[in-house]
């Protein structure tokens, strides 16, 4: 007869307990032959949001590293500016020549510009209300206000501002979009249908757009995708690769790079990591998402304003080597991805790598602790507290979600009473910075049958794989 304890552990792998998930091939590292030299280093940024004096230092950094690392290029997908001001275009403008004066490197090699504005660069300034109803104070204020967004690009950036512009950078075609109203939208396809046989299927293509392309990184879910026409543009074209910013999503999720029809990657943010999850008990998402569950959360929200992160792109003829960067503590944020080019057969699918990977694991003899009482200085409720050591690492694959569930344990039945997620509190943070233990919060309110307990904790990967299981013994709830 199965034991109590191993029927807890494996009953998440059927109904209320089971999950789903992958891991695959290049999700860490493969091994490609790197025997030809990178035809373009390209660094990348996006969702910078720089508002006040002082916001740039995270940006030289960010620059500072690019140069250093012998970037040809650097790529912001958008929202440079925070709330739409002139100004704080100009405090990019001034970082920018700051390190690279008239677009050169110290050893003097140029390094081409490849912005577009985002969405709070456009309209930013007409949330607030201050400008928007004050058209003297917005023409001299706000990039988004008449013809400024074009004007100002000219004085800043000494170039001429299209909306949807093209550049050669060391033989590969970069082709960038700057973010339009949603009523107009970009004329990508339009514009694809015009040039695309300008570029040269094979030698890799890049686009950029502040949002995603629809249906690509992070899938359908994905927050502040596009309508889908940037993706019907890029599908035939197996050599595009699409940076896309505005989410925020976090560099260390695997999701970040998706391939089907072109290769589509999520550039994260410089001034913070995305808490757009829903359904997780110590992030309470952004107001988008899953809204249907109105129950209060007892757990405190993970801060994110640490996550402030970047790639360096190394492109090659046949693939790309990224380098992922955290600009906070100054680490990388693990191994370099291996991307195949072109885009094809489905081998860097999210099903093909997500298949072959591991789970992050507990260590042996790990357990769970209860701590049922209140908070102090909290009245109406009482607090089930857990606490566990966080999971390990296993072949790079780190946890990024927690899965726990409270089991009445009663007349030799075991019936699951509520199941809940929580974001690992560091998911988005580099390995050095992991937390060795974890803490999660139920509220006994939430556990309306009283009785004995277990609480069953399973770790998560950013693909949704569940690895074993960790119990704890039998608790009252009363």
């Amino acid at each position: 007869m199965q034991g109590r304890r191993e029927f807890l552990q494996g009953v998440a792998g059927a109904g209320v307990l089971a999950g789903m998930g992958w891991l695959g091939p290049g999700c860490a590292t493969r091994s490609p032959c790197l025997t030809s030299r990178a035809l373009l280093k390209m660094g990348v940024l996006s969702d910078i949001h720089l508002n006040r004096p002082g916001d740039e230092a995270t940006f030289l950094k960010a620059l500072e590293h690019f140069r250093d690392r012998g970037a040809d290029s650097v790529l912001i997908a958008g929202d440079f500016a925070d709330t739409g001001r002139i100004a704080q275009a100009k405090m990019l403008a001034d970082a920018w020549f700051k390190v690279f004066p008239n677009d050169t490197a110290p050893d003097g090699r140029h390094v081409e510009r490849l912005f577009v504005y985002g969405n709070h660069c456009v309209t930013g300034w007409t949330w607030g209300g201050e400008l928007k109803n004050d058209a003297a104070r917005a023409k001299a204020e706000a990039i988004g206000f008449g013809d400024n967004r074009a004007r100002i690009w000219d004085e800043l950036f000494h170039e001429e501002y299209k909306p949807i512009w093209m550049k050669t950078v060391k033989g590969v075609p970069v082709v960038g979009a700057h973010w339009e109203e949603r009523g107009n939208g970009i004329a990508i396809e339009d514009f694809m249908k015009l040039h695309g046989k300008e570029i040269d299927p094979k030698l890799p293509f890049v686009y950029t757009q502040h949002e995603h392309p629809k249906d690509t990184c992070f899938g359908s879910w994905a927050w502040g995708h596009d309508d889908g026409r940037s993706t019907r543009a890029l599908s035939p074209f197996a050599n595009a690769v699409a940076f896309s910013g505005h989410s925020h999503y976090t560099l260390t999720d695997e999701r970040t790079v998706w391939q089907g029809a072109f290769t589509s990657i999520n550039t994260s943010s410089l001034k913070y990591a995305s808490t757009d999850y829903s359904l997780r008990e110590n992030i309470n998402g952004n107001g988008y998402g899953f809204r249907g569950e109105n129950r209060t959360h007892r757990m405190d929200q993970v801060g994110t304003g640490d996550g402030r992160q970047g790639m360096l792109v190394s492109f090659y003829d046949d693939h790309l080597a990224i380098e992922r960067r955290e600009f906070v503590y100054g680490q990388s944020l693990g191994d370099d991805w291996i991307v195949p080019l072109p885009a094809a057969n489905g081998t860097y699918s999210y099903a093909q790598r997500a298949a072959q990977r591991v789970t992050p694991e507990f260590a042996d003899g790990a357990k769970v602790a209860v701590l049922v009482a209140p908070k102090k200085g909290e009245k109406g409720f009482t607090r089930v507290t857990l606490t566990f050591p966080a999971a390990q690492i296993r072949n790079k694959v780190r946890v990024y979600e927690y899965e726990v569930t409270a089991v009445l344990d009663e007349d030799d039945v075991d019936l699951v009473q509520a199941q809940r997620r929580m974001m690992s509190p560091d998911f988005h943070l580099p390995v050095s910075k992991l937390a060795k233990e974890i803490t999660f919060t139920f509220a006994a309110e939430d556990l309306p049958i009283k009785g004995r307990y277990r609480f069953v904790v399973r770790p998560v990967e950013c693909f949704g794989k569940k690895g074993a299981a960790i119990v704890s013994d039998v608790t009252a709830i009363a």
